[in-house]
């Protein structure tokens, strides 16, 4: 695990515009910071920073402790620190670059990488680059209450320093400091990266907002950042991401797996653009970068991804270019193509360990491809059998279709469906693939790579529970609520549904009735839904909380502050309460009062007129 616990970067700083700097040198040398008393309490922090090789000293030999800091020379230093000159971040400065550039470009400055970079990092938006590093702005003196709004921002914990209040009695010139900054101010106050000015007449703190920051100031301001961000990276290949926990784990170099937690607040970069951590794959070669000990950005490569294909040997061939192996689709002759293997490409002949030399023409073989490049060969017999749990069948183009299993190891695997049809049987009799359910067993009959035929199997089980939720979709779900667990399960076109025992549609079903279900592996084979007996309401009122048009249910809250449900129907009339003309559902919005009429004869209030105010 590669871990950086501080900067050993060589990097430059100092007074950019304003002098040519020397060669590193101790701060020992530097007479007007030795011999100067007024600067003694910077002197540990002016020897830590110069000599790290974030500021250094004049081509006089003096480092001038008291002169100003501008604004740019600010931005420079917080990049640095950062990690912009790391080589860690190689790679993040040339997507800062690509995503960044042409707005940096736009105020024609010349530290394209550092602006950038910060700009990645989240540090500074567009306002913060005109403000601070715009022509007009760059080489104006840094304020103290904008190093304060600078160094949180640098911290990466904004939305805390947004919600700290700065206590009226902190400062004695608490009325000075900008309304916009004070949250700023108490931030870097209570994590001691600054402090006031000293006593005031009246032997009072005071903060001086308006002063400017000079380089000794600066340089123990960044000491102590530095000290407290304690940033370091963590490098190593993605192998499982939780996207509802952030959790996820890391295979390093050694192979060794570790587990990480993340959070909503964590940045994550894929390729260099920003991204979600639902987005972060397997496989995917990623850097953490930490601060305060918690992950600030997660950057991620994605793995090459593999893929696997069946074919007939054609031709086989070594070359200058390398060995090639061309294949042809046995459904369709013309088909063909030709691969070049990995140098460390492995063979397995029928289930021995072989090598190029043993692949024949006319073998049928299923190749592993990384990119383009083959890293596994397999020749298997023509006709072979593949099982595993049914998760869907899907189309692609040129009139093929695919079927997804997961396999008896736990992954998902898609072969391709033949082109000439595919016998089914489920549960011991003729289907079709349109009838198989998420959770079948299968047994698929593989020819030549395409799949011909498929053996389902499932557990049909009996429930009774109640309908807690209902999910309307291209993939409808239901979720049942069955001896105190709550359970989800799909619906499928098949699914027969009845209601009072009446045929009916997942449109008349409803949360909170009772249901008799038919459990055909992870799917309903029928359900049967009885209504609550009647209460006798006929009345509800109240300010609209929520209305779903697929479902026809609006969500109220009634004077009580309780919640109500009321539905709608084809026969339902809506009135508006100003003018008594008619209405529709569309009229009736979040926030607007209803009165209903109806009854619940059914099991659940219908309303028969509503007045929309």
């Amino acid at each position: 695990m590669k871990r950086i616990k501080k900067f050993i970067s060589a990097v430059l700083c100092g007074t950019v515009l304003a002098a040519t700097l020397v060669s590193p040198v101790s701060a020992l040398t530097f007479p007007d910071v030795e011999d100067d008393p007024t600067v003694s309490w910077a002197k540990d922090a002016i020897n830590s920073m110069t000599d790290l090789g974030y500021i250094k000293g004049y081509e006089d030999g003096t480092f001038q402790p008291q002169r100003a800091v501008s604004k740019i020379e600010t931005l420079l230093l917080m990049a640095r620190i950062l990690g912009v000159e790391d080589e860690d971040y190689t790679q993040s400065v040339d997507w800062a670059n690509s995503e960044y550039s042409a707005t940096v470009n736009a105020i024609n400055t010349t530290y394209v990488d550092e602006l950038c970079f910060l700009m990645y990092f989240g540090v500074i938006d567009l306002t913060d680059l005109r403000n601070y590093a715009s022509s007009a702005n760059a080489n104006t003196s840094l304020l103290r209450w904008q190093a304060a709004y600078l160094i949180s921002k640098l911290s990466g914990r904004e939305s805390d320093a947004n919600q700290a209040i700065l206590d009226p009695s902190t400062y004695s010139d608490y009325d000075s400091i900008p309304e916009e900054a004070r949250s700023y101010v108490a931030y870097a106050t209570n994590m001691g990266l600054m402090n006031g000015m000293g006593d005031d007449d009246n032997g009072n703190d005071y903060f001086s907002p308006e002063t400017t920051l000079t380089r000794a100031q600066m340089a123990t301001l960044l000491n102590r950042m530095i000290d407290k961000m304690d940033r370091y990276t963590v490098s190593g290949t993605v192998t499982y991401a939780d996207e509802l926990t952030y959790d996820f784990s890391l295979e390093d170099s050694s192979g060794t797996e570790t587990d990480y937690e993340a959070d909503s607040s964590t940045l994550v970069k894929i390729n260099g653009a920003g991204s979600s951590f639902e987005d972060i794959e397997a496989g995917s070669e990623a850097m953490l970068t930490y601060t305060f000990g918690s992950i600030r950005m997660i950057e991620c490569i994605p793995g090459q991804q593999e893929t696997s294909i069946y074919g007939v040997v054609v031709q086989t061939s070594d070359n200058a270019g390398g060995q090639q192996i061309t294949i042809r689709d046995n459904e369709d002759q013309s088909n063909t193509a030709t691969y070049t293997f990995d140098r460390n490409c492995t063979y397995d002949i029928k289930g021995t360990r072989g090598a190029f030399g043993d692949i024949k023409i006319g073998n049928c073989v299923r190749l592993v491809l990384s990119g383009s490049a083959i890293t596994e060969c397999y020749v298997v017999e023509n006709t072979f059998y593949q099982t595993g749990e049914f998760v869907e069948v899907s189309s692609g183009s040129s009139n093929t279709s695919y079927i997804t299993i997961i396999n008896d190891d736990g992954e998902e695997e898609t072969l391709t469906l033949s082109t000439n049809g595919v016998d089914v049987n489920r549960n011991g009799s003729t289907s079709s693939l349109r009838e198989l359910v998420s959770g079948d067993t299968l047994s698929l009959r593989v020819y030549y790579g395409k799949v011909t035929a498929v053996t389902a199997t499932s557990e049909t089980t009996d429930g009774v529970g109640t309908i807690r939720e209902i999910v309307l979709s291209d993939s409808p779900e239901i979720t049942l609520e069955i001896n105190g667990r709550l359970e989800t399960y799909s619906m499928t076109s098949n699914t027969q549904v009845k209601v009072n025992n009446v045929d009916a549609t997942i449109y008349d079903l409803r949360p909170g009735n009772a249901a008799t279900v038919v459990i055909d592996g992870n799917s309903i084979a029928s359900i049967e839904s009885s209504a609550t007996a009647s209460t006798g309401k006929t009345a509800a009122a109240g300010q609209v909380a929520s209305i779903n048009t697929t479902l026809r249910v609006i969500t109220i809250t009634n004077a009580s502050g309780g919640s109500e449900t009321i539905y709608y129907d084809a026969n339902t009339t809506f009135l508006r309460a100003s003018t008594g003309r008619s209405a529709t559902a569309k009229d009736v919005v979040e926030g607007s009062n209803i009165n209903a009429t109806g009854s619940d004869s059914t099991g659940y209030f219908v309303a028969t007129i509503i007045i929309v105010d």
